[in-house]
Parts: C-alpha cells; sequence; structure tokens
C-alpha cells in the first residue's frame, strides 16, 4: 500500500512539473487505454480539430494561446469569447456538436482561501477537449498524472470531461467536511468560550458557507442541463457519471444549508446566552440601587446646611444615624427576601 502511494505521488510530481510552453500549460493525446502521451506547441497546432482524442489545457493569460484560440483552433467565435472571460459563473450550454461547460473548483493554492473558487473552462468535441484557466487549479493536473502513469486514466475524451468535472466536486467535500468539523467544535465551545469571540469565528463560518453555495448551485444546474441537452457522442456511462456528479452537488448543497442553520441557531444561542448575562448584570444593579435609595435620601437630607438640624451639638448623634442607617439596611434586606428579589 506504501508503494503504491508513493508511485501516485511521484506520478503527480511530475505531471506539476510539465512546463509551460508559451501559454501551452500542458497538452497530450489519449491513446484509448488510459494513458496519454505528451504533446507541445508544434504537435497542437500540427493536428486537426477531429483527428485524434487530444487534451489541450491553455493559460488564460498567454497572448499566444488566445491567437491559437481565436485564429487556428476552429473553437466558435462565441465559445472563445467565453473562454477568455476573466468573470464567469458556472454554466453549460451546447453549441453544435460541441459543448462549452464553466464550472469551479476550491482553491488549494498556497496563502487562499478554499471558498475563493476558481473556475475552469472546457470546450468539449467528440475527439478534443479545450481547457482554459485564469488562475491555478490541481484538478487537471491530477487528472494529467492518471493519464501519464496509465493506470486509471480516462480513454476517451468524453469521459475525460467527465472525470475532471468528477475530480472537481470530489474536492469540495473536504472542504465542506472541515467547515462541519469547525462548526461543531464551535458548537462544544458555546459553554466555555466568551461569546464574543466565538460570535466573529460563526460570523466568517457563515461567510464561508454562503461563499462556496453561491457557486455550487448554478454549478448544480450547469450540470443537471447536461442531462437535458447533451451531444449524442456522450455514452450512457458517461451520463450516469455527470448524474452522479450532479447529485454529490447536491448533498453538497444541502450540506452548505444545514451547516448555516446550525450556525444561525449557535448565533441564537449567543445571543441569548449574552442578553442573560446583561440581564442579570442589570438586576444586580437594580437591586443594589434599590437598597441604597432611601439611605442615600437619607445621607442627603442630613447634609444640608440650614440651620435647625437635629444632633447638631450632640456627640452621639453620627452614631445613632448610622445605627438608624443600618437598621434600615437590615429592614430592606428582609423586604426585598420576602420578595423573592434576592
Amino acid at each position: 500500500m506504501v508503494d503504491a502511494m508513493d508511485n501516485d505521488l511521484d506520478d503527480a510530481s511530475v505531471a506539476y512539473t510539465i512546463e509551460e510552453e508559451n501559454g501551452l500549460l500542458f497538452a497530450c493525446r489519449l491513446d484509448g487505454q488510459g494513458a496519454a502521451e505528451l504533446c507541445d506547441w508544434q504537435s497542437v497546432e500540427a493536428t486537426a480539430a477531429h483527428d485524434a482524442s487530444l487534451w489541450v489545457h491553455l493559460d488564460n493569460g498567454s497572448l499566444h494561446a488566445q491567437e491559437w484560440l481565436r485564429e487556428r483552433s476552429g473553437v466558435p467565435a462565441s465559445v472563445v469569447s467565453a473562454l477568455l472571460a476573466k468573470e464567469s459563473r458556472p454554466r453549460s450550454l451546447r453549441v453544435g456538436q460541441g459543448l462549452l461547460a464553466i464550472m469551479r473548483g476550491v482553491n488549494l493554492n498556497p496563502g487562499a482561501a478554499p471558498e475563493d473558487m476558481v473556475a475552469i473552462r472546457m470546450w468539449v468535441e467528440e475527439d478534443r477537449i479545450v481547457t482554459v484557466r485564469h488562475e491555478r487549479l490541481m484538478t487537471p493536473r491530477d487528472v494529467l498524472a492518471d493519464l501519464i502513469s496509465g493506470r486509471h486514466g480516462p480513454d476517451t475524451v468524453p469521459a475525460l470531461f467527465v472525470a475532471l468535472s468528477e475530480r472537481l466536486s470530489l474536492r469540495m467535500n473536504d472542504v465542506i467536511i472541515k467547515l462541519e468539523d469547525e462548526l461543531g467544535a464551535l458548537e462544544e465551545q458555546v459553554e466555555t468560550e466568551p461569546p464574543s469571540s466565538l460570535r466573529s469565528k460563526l460570523a466568517e463560518l457563515r461567510q464561508d458557507c454562503v461563499a462556496l453555495r453561491r457557486y455550487l448551485s448554478p454549478q448544480r444546474e450547469a450540470l443537471a442541463n447536461l442531462q437535458y441537452d447533451a451531444p449524442d457522442w456522450l455514452r450512457d456511462s458517461e451520463r450516469m457519471g455527470l448524474r452522479e456528479t450532479t447529485d454529490r452537488t447536491m448533498r453538497y448543497l444541502e450540506d452548505l444549508d444545514a451547516a448555516r442553520d446550525r450556525a444561525i441557531v449557535v448565533l441564537d444561542e449567543l445571543a441569548n446566552k449574552m442578553a442573560e448575562r446583561m440581564n442579570q448584570t442589570m438586576y444586580a444593579l437594580s437591586i443594589v440601587a434599590a437598597i441604597f435609595l432611601p439611605l442615600s435620601f437619607l445621607t442627603g437630607l442630613l447634609g444640608i446646611n440650614v440651620g435647625g438640624m437635629p444632633g447638631v451639638n450632640s456627640n452621639l448623634a453620627f452614631w445613632v444615624t448610622c445605627a438608624a442607617m443600618a437598621a434600615l439596611l437590615v429592614v430592606e434586606v428582609i423586604i426585598l427576601r420576602r420578595l423573592k428579589w434576592i
């Protein structure tokens, strides 16, 4: 098992070390047996559109890649505009015998937030697939590693499209599980941690759920649309794979909705705890004010500087006054206890 894992890591590292060639991140020709042969720009440009099972992965920011797409790729102009657009929402559209699909995957690049999802744009024909990315996405390299290893790679271009869609979906699972684990940890800390610190963490978690759901919802619709308007070259097994990916995406949406609702419940509980603490504080202050209000009235009354104040010339007047106020304090406490205020 360890040797198999090491081999997988080696294959993935080979895929990631392929150098970019003037906008061509990589290209490969499928052999129909689950493996592929890497190609360069010269081989890509010399291959006719329907001459081989070809996968071309391009960088959106390369002028050479943009020129090839517009002038020599044979891709419809409307599709090229969609492939090169910087901002796009997940969607799928059938154009003739080809398929335009724009999907998003979690951003696992160093220093990036997973909820800042990265788009991959795909133009799929029966014998060719062109993928374009604006930011680095790990999924294409993972699928390429499978093809280079020759063990579990897709054997046709439609199967390759399904594999990319499935791998994008599977990578989201770990991120959603992590969100649920963080939420569970916050729920356990409600009784022990200060509400102020938990509120900020819950707010961030809710924002992450909303950001993920923002793209997953249209992505589910795009995948579902493929089942109703799929090209003829998609086989039943591939349609079933897309259906499974659609169902998985639906489950992710349900998990995100459940996590968001749980976060709202925890926030309500924190708000109730904070309100309860505030009420207890205000109640204690009110009791103190009720006890000392009569005493403050007496001290204020005896402190006025007018003639005729009793006890001015008596040495015992101060102590008599203190004893009377102490007795009044005891009477107030007894009354408050009988009223069950304290």
